[in-house]
């Protein structure tokens, strides 16, 4: 494998400091539809076909810093057997790998860095 194809970003995962204001903003303000919960300190909402993952963050959110709290995003790809040939493409290129590939309820995916150290998923979900 040379490379792999996208067939979407999946989600973008945003760091918040609480939970409960997040929700209010995302779902009251913006009045984007709450798809699910996912513990205390998660929640997954859907805009269109997208979706805008929050979960709380271990530490504040200091104001004055450059830390703009992005997590991480996710990329669709079409099938589980392409997030195992982007981990040896990736394992081949020297990318550091956070996590996976591994199952998990509805599919499988894998954490990598970019060069930056921004955290990208390449995800494979079924029914997605």
């Amino acid at each position: 494998m040379k490379n792999f194809v996208a067939t979407g970003i999946n989600h973008i995962t945003l760091r918040v400091n609480e939970i409960d204001r997040a929700e209010e903003f995302y779902g009251g303000l913006l009045g984007f539809k709450l798809e699910k919960k996912m513990g205390r300190s998660m929640a997954v909402y859907r805009i269109g076909t997208d979706s805008i993952v929050l979960v709380e963050a271990e530490t504040a959110y200091n104001q004055e810093s450059k830390d703009y709290r992005v997590d991480h995003f996710g990329f669709t790809v079409s099938s589980p057997d392409i997030v195992d040939e982007v981990a040896a493409l990736m394992k081949e290129n020297e990318v550091s790998i956070i996590s996976g590939p591994a199952n998990r309820k509805n599919g499988r995916f894998l954490f990598i860095t970019d060069p930056d150290g921004n955290m990208i998923e390449i995800f494979y979900e079924k029914n997605a």
